[in-house]
């Protein structure tokens, strides 16, 4: 039996595996290799138990038919390198698999999500040709995941960011909230800080999911990072249960959050222990539905901390914004995004009233992109007539990580002296003159 590795892609929607790293005893050539040659077979299993998942405790009876275990689609297969770099000959082959369920690292609910065992065998089908012949090679053994994606990527947990939940029998339980973050590799000066808030789907206790669950680590990315000044830091906190959680409710409306001082402690404790490499007047602040919430939230309880704000589909609702907080929200510099049609918060009780009331109280750095509908602008995905695929409108979060947004509330594209810029290229030139 052999052992291969795994190269995980932080996608749109998630993590999969979308390439298989296989070693070979000896070099062989392009021309001896093709996808048939190749029979690839996965089993999801939990992670922790090691049992096949149960696709009934995943997901509803519509969804059931996503199979746990089967055949992955080989699009590709060369020969490559120890990293999966394409080589002509190579001691390695790898073989590129389709974006498909089967691949994905991470399952759950609306709720929650974790990261699952994905255990492969692949069995080499045919004779290669090479000195002396491949033949008869069974590779069933993970000897690594690769993912530069996450190169600068570490967790951490803060020691002054505690909240107090409620466990089964009523019982307080004292909980840190943990933390992924990215360090940039310039030293020697001091940089802004992105602080990105998780959606719902995306709390609980591994810090991973906060920021691979959707593509949060495309911030660390050349091009946002450039887009940025350069360089930047990345903090992506991970609460328990979910931002909105007042304390009665996971999911109310009443724009409170038991996360509001635990989670500021947690920013201040980042900032203090990189003190000398944050620059204080630049840390923007964003995040999705859920997170979109607790973007508003820590912009109305922290006047003159963040340079700027970009929630997404956020769930804070008009009926409970007061005249006071608008007054506030005013002065800060802030890009909404939000989609007509959203399946799970509704613009109209949220963002469109946000938006209407900051400029008829005299925001002048307020912006709002309105999507008329969630579909694929990178001609990646396309449905079975190929045109662009259609997704879910609630998930604006995908044009963020992709900058794709550059229109205002009218239409028009948004405007920095006298230039276009994209939501990120504009939030790389918004600073504080507040000291903190």
């Amino acid at each position: 039996m052999e052992r291969y590795k795994t190269v995980t892609t932080i996608t749109d929607f998630g993590p999969y595996v979308t390439k298989l790293i296989l070693e070979l005893p000896v070099a062989v050539s392009a021309a001896s290799i093709s996808p048939e040659s190749f029979n690839v077979y996965v089993e999801k299993k939990d992670a922790k138990t090691g049992e096949i998942l149960d696709g009934d405790d995943l997901f509803t009876e519509e969804e059931r038919v996503r199979p746990m275990t089967g055949y992955p689609k080989v699009r590709r297969a060369y020969p490559c390198g120890r990293l999966g770099n394409y080589k002509n000959p190579g001691a390695f082959v790898a073989l590129e698999l389709e974006e498909e369920f089967l691949g994905k690292r991470t399952e759950g609910t609306m709720l929650t999500s974790a990261y699952i065992r994905s255990d492969y065998r692949v069995t080499l089908l045919h004779e290669l040709n090479a000195v002396p012949p491949v033949g008869g090679l069974v590779f069933d053994e993970l000897e690594e995941d690769i993912c530069p994606q996450l190169d600068g990527w570490a967790n951490g947990e803060s020691k002054v960011g505690v909240v107090e939940l409620k466990q089964e029998g009523g019982t307080p339980a004292a909980v840190h909230l943990k933390y992924g973050y990215y360090t940039p590799s310039e030293e020697n000066q001091k940089l802004p800080l992105v602080i990105w808030l998780h959606g719902a789907g995306e709390g609980g206790t591994d810090p991973r999911i906060a920021y691979t669950g959707n593509k949060v680590v495309n911030i660390s990315s050349p091009e946002l990072q450039k887009k940025l000044g350069g360089a930047a830091w990345v903090l992506v906190p991970q609460c328990p249960t979910v931002w909105m959680d007042d304390g009665k409710e996971q999911l109310g409306r009443s724009n409170q959050s038991i996360y509001s001082a635990p989670l500021k402690a947690c920013i201040d404790e980042f900032i203090a222990e990189h003190e000398a490499r944050i620059d204080r007047n630049r840390i923007y602040i964003g995040g999705c539905s859920n997170g979109g919430f607790m973007t508003v939230r820590m912009a109305i309880d922290n006047p003159d901390f963040f340079a700027a704000a970009f929630p997404a589909c956020e769930a804070f609702f008009n009926e409970n914004i007061t005249d006071e907080m608008i007054q506030t929200l005013k002065k800060l510099p802030m890009w909404l995004i939000h989609a007509k049609g959203d399946e799970l918060v509704d613009p109209q009780e949220t963002a469109l009233p946000l938006y209407h009331r900051l400029m008829a109280a005299g925001a002048d750095n307020v912006h709002f992109t309105y999507f008329n509908r969630m579909e694929d602008v990178t001609g990646m995905y396309r449905d079975a007539l190929g045109r662009p695929r259609r997704f879910f409108n609630h998930g604006v979060w995908v044009h963020v990580y992709n900058d794709d947004c550059l229109t205002d509330f009218d239409g028009r594209y948004v405007m920095h002296d006298g230039v276009p810029v994209t939501l990120w290229e504009w939030m790389g030139k918004q600073a504080s003159t507040a000291l903190h």
